[in-house]
């Protein structure tokens, strides 16, 4: 056989073989190819909703990734999209699978989060405690412990619990702004004061600092640099009324924390995940949000300080006017992002509250100027027999809230309580307190007799066993 034929040969053998090798190499390529490509695409997808904050999105794309794979970090981002979306019964679900076994404290101090937001202090301790013992580093599980703390009034671990915080590296100005909360509610203003003048005079203008800052000067009984501080930073149109009922309430149903959420209109825009009425997202006020400074340019030019440290001095309004508003950063609720949201909010100016029982009911309406949107309010169950009430971006009567707690309260069938509060970004709270487990339904009921105003009721109803 000739060298020709020989190859010929060994070709016709070899061929098939070779054909299936290559055959099971594009193949394995081709899925490489196409399995990267898609990782590359979803990354990009996430990032770029972590860019612009659509909740709504990352959601979707973890419930996808979390069907091809479920992994107790996807579950992770799945549950921390949820908490940002203020869904907390949904980050439950997701985290419920794994939350007994794991041994990641960043998923137990989540966990720890949602059962505070939800009113369950001493279940939010148990997980935080866990954490601390998988990592007795982790700052921000302190952290969070020594707001769960304060809420249950028990200052001097609130205290200890922040100490450790800032021992272990957390982040200075949120232990400092806790700090002073815990001076607030032990009713040590100028403590409190001196402490937030502090990240003030840093250039910190988040919508928390300037809250509570206002709450001291008026309990310090600064009442005309508490105004002028007011409309600067543009807290309220009528600084008059806000003041005066900041100097009636108690400290613990004025302050605030700061807290890991979007804007409401935000949330109200961006998250399109479907939720049923029974799955309200609450909204307590109680954990730490990163504060933002202002770039370095700017801050250099407002740096000082807005009052002498001592206590009792006159302060100089003239520190104070140089300060540019529209330049505050924040991720609570900063001028821009109340600019931006005005299509999506307007300001709702509140004539007449009414109150009446009915046969199988108790009914509050709401008379305003302008119809409300569903953009323009939240109902929160709180407990089976604890409802709030959020009213966005209001005008009060001339009478103010007592007049609407009094109006309210005199429904004493079935209300217990009703407590309101007026906070700096002009939203109306009001916590009611129902003698028997409730359901609240909401309509809008048409105009007044007079065809001047519109009226929206909120029917609490017996919850049927």
């Amino acid at each position: 056989m000739n060298y020709f034929s020989r190859c010929c040969k060994s070709r016709r053998l070899l061929e098939p073989k070779f054909m299936v090798v290559c055959s099971m190499l594009l193949f394995v390529v081709g899925c490489q190819n196409s399995t990267l490509k898609y990782d590359v695409n979803e990354q990009q997808k996430i990032y770029i909703n972590e860019t612009t904050k659509n909740y709504g999105g990352l959601i979707e794309l973890y419930k996808q990734r979390l069907q091809r794979a479920d992994t107790e970090d996807t579950r992770h981002k799945l549950a921390r999209a949820y908490y940002q979306s203020n869904d907390f019964q949904a980050v439950k679900r997701v985290l419920e699978p794994i939350i007994k076994k794991t041994k990641n404290d960043g998923i137990l101090i989540l966990y720890g989060h949602v059962e505070s937001r939800l009113g369950h202090n001493d279940t939010a301790l148990e997980y935080l405690n866990k954490a601390i013992e998988i990592n007795s580093k982790n700052g921000e599980a302190y952290n969070v412990k020594g707001i769960v703390l304060l809420k249950k009034r028990q200052y001097d671990a609130a205290r200890y619990a922040f100490n450790e915080a800032r021992e272990n590296f957390y982040d200075e100005n949120k232990v400092t702004n806790n700090l002073a909360m815990l001076s607030i509610l032990n009713k040590d203003y100028t403590e409190a004061y001196n402490q937030l003048n502090i990240l003030y005079t840093k250039g910190y203008r988040d919508s928390t600092i300037l809250h509570n800052l206002l709450f001291t000067l008026v309990k310090l009984d600064r009442m005309q640099l508490a105004k002028s501080f007011c409309l600067t930073h543009k807290l309220s149109n009528e600084p008059d009324i806000l003041v005066q009922e900041l100097k009636r309430i108690e400290p613990i149903d004025a302050i605030k924390f700061n807290e890991i959420k979007p804007s409401q209109s935000d949330i109200q825009k961006q998250y399109t995940t479907e939720k049923t009425t029974g799955q309200l997202a609450f909204n307590n006020s109680e954990t730490e949000v990163a504060i933002k400074s202002k770039n370095q340019n700017k801050s250099a030019n407002s740096t000082k300080s807005l009052t002498p440290a001592k206590s009792g001095s006159n302060v100089k309004l003239s520190n104070m006017t140089k300060l540019d508003p529209a330049d505050s950063s924040t991720n609570v609720a900063s001028t821009s992002q109340k600019q931006t949201d005005k299509t999506a909010i307007t300001q709702s100016t509140i004539l007449a509250v009414r109150s009446g029982e009915h046969g199988k009911f108790s009914r509050i309406t709401f008379e305003t100027e302008a119809k409300l949107s569903n953009k323009s309010y939240k109902i929160e169950k709180i407990s089976p027999t604890e409802f709030k009430l959020s009213f966005y971006d209001v005008t009060l009567p001339s009478e103010g809230i007592d007049k609407i707690i009094k109006r309210i309260s005199g429904s004493e069938r079935d209300f217990a309580t009703v407590k309101g509060t007026l906070t700096a970004e002009k939203t109306l709270i009001l916590e009611i307190k129902t003698k028997q487990n409730s359901i609240v339904k909401d309509f809008y009921a048409g105009p007044n007799s007079k065809g001047k105003a519109h009226c929206f009721a909120f029917d609490f109803y017996l919850e049927k066993k």
